[in-house]
């Protein structure tokens, strides 16, 4: 062919210009096999739709429905991107109790989670409630240490149980080609705050032993990312019943990321060394998302950037208006109910003083739970009980339903079991060795009298106990004691001896289905007026002196900058000298979770 040169010669340019361009974008080409993956994280939300104020007394932060406008901007900037939720989702207001957590998974739906680990406060209201939320999730429910007992043939599990079949310990999503395993692990703690009635037959597995076949199983499926989603906070002290991450870290190095729950903390991101492990936390209700973006090089098969942050919700994130038409309806509902007046305060119920001191609001829950178990054919010669909620006041003038929810921030029930004279004083002593800790209880219907000394060990030696009148106790006397559901578990192995003591088959314990906030608005409802008073329960001696007791007539403390109606709630009574060390020298606090907040932003 005559054209053949000319043709010979265009194809040999074309190649040339081709090989040239494979030159020129090869840089292009390598970064386009970078994929980076973006994951989203809450934990710790305890049903804030709306904002609520922090613990700073910031107002106006966080709430589900200003997190759905913030995660909908993310998700627009990167189309790969996961959320996960790391447990304590549906306890903690009054919109959240009033729809048994089914608003809160219904949001969760309607926002797409890929992975909900379940907290400790999910299991508050006992295995019924949390299973139907379950089954209404479509979001995967992880909880790799969350084990089943074997189902034996012709007795299937009753359906509070079946439903935690749905439970995983894992799930897969694969991203633009990249496959990221997030595994789910729950705190082991939970026997440790509640009662065996609220949670068996499920056990809850320490988290190395839970791992040990979860991880490597992750990896043969493929798992390129792994992450683990888990309801525990890391400690700079060593780990604890309930917070596991540094055994966690050095056991499983392999683990790429750790999005943490639990202590109320915020965590921007730090590595675990020396494994070097990103951990971070989005501290609670909402008022961080948190953001881990991970770049992964799909030639390399490996995570080749991994960083962390969390971003405030404040006022200058707009709420989602599909998620508040959502829960529209019900936070009426809530918002009526918290509004309604149940009876008149005679004057301020304080709480100054406490948990060393008899309060106005100690005596208050004290008569609740006393009216509330004769109303149950039954009575108690002594209550075992502490303050709740040091900002939990009552101010002279009407009580509201919201009044109440600040006063009792959480669910507890009661129970009732017998003990000699000479148990009755081993509890004593128990109690009296957290005097020096804030987790000291108070008690009611018993008269005791301590000596204060300089031992940190044992800063308190019982003088006497006597009956309410002031008489012994004759020594063959069956004493009936009421403790709340929360001590009777060991109060987060605080309280050992009363949990033994009470689960004596002797002891012939007797658990009551009540919950403590309904039994103090009962009582205020009922008798219409209330009067704070101070009876003189527990004493003091320094050396032969009485200590005196605080005066109890000054008024009501001003809440200053955080509304009365909106502070956050305290659900431990450690949690008072925790607080600020949470925020600021990321202490943790692991008897109980930190503060739910008040209902009264329902």
């Amino acid at each position: 062919m005559k054209n053949t040169p000319t043709v010979l010669k265009f194809f040999s340019r074309l190649t040339a210009v081709l090989f040239a361009s494979a030159i020129c974008c090869a840089p292009f080409v390598g970064r386009a096999a970078e994929v980076t993956i973006t994951i989203l994280h809450t934990t710790d939300l305890h049903g804030n739709i709306l904002p609520t104020t922090d613990y700073q007394g910031n107002p106006d932060r966080g709430g589900i429905a200003r997190l759905a406008t913030k995660i909908a901007d993310i998700r627009r900037e990167n189309p790969n991107t996961l959320l996960v939720d790391a447990g304590d989702t549906i306890q903690g207001t009054t919109v959240s109790f009033n729809t048994e957590g089914r608003l809160i998974v219904k949001l969760f739906n309607h926002l797409k989670y890929d992975a909900w680990t379940l907290g400790n406060h999910e299991f508050d209201w006992g295995l019924k409630k949390i299973a139907q939320c379950v089954t209404d999730a479509e979001v995967p429910v992880l909880g790799a240490n969350i084990k089943l007992p074997t189902e034996r043939d012709g007795e299937p599990f009753p359906p509070e149980v079946a439903a935690f079949k749905k439970v995983k310990p894992y799930v897969i999503k694969e991203v633009q080609g990249v496959k990221v395993g997030i595994i789910g692990l729950t705190t082991p703690g939970i026997p440790n705050w509640s009662r065996p009635r609220l949670i068996e037959p499920l056990e809850f597995i320490e988290s190395v032993r839970a791992l040990r076949r979860i991880v490597p199983e992750v990896q043969r499926q493929g798992a390129q990312i792994l992450v683990l989603v888990t309801h525990q906070g890391y400690k700079r002290s060593p780990d604890d019943h309930a917070n596991q991450i540094h055994s966690i870290a050095a056991n499983y190095p392999e683990l790429d990321i750790i999005i943490g729950g639990h202590s109320h903390q915020e965590w921007s991101e730090f590595l675990i060394r020396p494994s070097n492990i990103l951990y971070t936390q989005a501290n609670y209700w909402g008022t961080y998302l948190g953001r881990v973006d991970i770049k992964f090089d799909t030639d390399k098969k490996k995570i080749v950037e991994k960083k962390a942050r969390t971003i405030l919700m404040d006022n200058s994130v707009p709420q989602d208006p599909a998620v508040l038409d959502l829960s529209k309806e019900p936070l009426a509902a809530a918002e009526k109910e918290l509004k309604t007046v149940i009876g008149t305060a005679e004057g301020d119920f304080i709480t100054r003083g406490e948990p060393k001191r008899e309060t106005h609001i100690h005596n208050l829950i004290c008569d609740a739970i006393d009216a509330a178990l004769q109303k149950n054919n039954t009575r108690a010669d002594v209550i075992i009980h502490g303050v709740l909620n040091n900002k939990g006041i009552l101010k002279k003038g009407d009580v509201t339903v919201s009044d109440v929810w600040t006063v009792v921030p959480y669910e507890n029930t009661i129970g009732v079991f017998e003990v000699s004279p000479d148990t009755l004083k081993e509890l004593i002593e128990e109690n009296a060795s957290h005097f020096e800790r804030g987790s000291f209880r108070g008690y009611w219907g018993v008269r005791v009298t301590y000596q204060m000394t300089d031992d940190r060990a044992r800063p308190l030696r019982i003088v006497s106990i006597a009956d309410r009148d002031g008489k012994p106790f004759p020594p063959d006397a069956k004493i009936k004691v009421a403790a709340n559901s929360f001590d009777l578990s060991s109060g987060g192995t605080r309280f050992p001896k009363l949990r033994e003591i009470a689960d004596r088959p002797e002891s012939k314990l007797v658990e009551y289905n009540f919950q403590t906030r309904q039994a103090v608005a009962d009582f205020i409802k009922e008798r219409k007026t209330v009067a704070p008073r101070i009876v003189g329960w527990w004493n003091f001696l320094r050396g032969n002196t009485p200590v005196p007791q605080e005066k109890d007539d000054a008024p009501a403390p001003d809440s200053g900058a955080v509304p009365r109606e909106t502070f956050p709630a305290r659900t431990s009574p450690n949690w008072r000298d925790a607080l600020c060390r949470v925020r600021f020298a990321n202490a943790v606090t692991t008897e109980r979770d930190p503060p739910t907040r008040s209902a009264s932003s329902f």
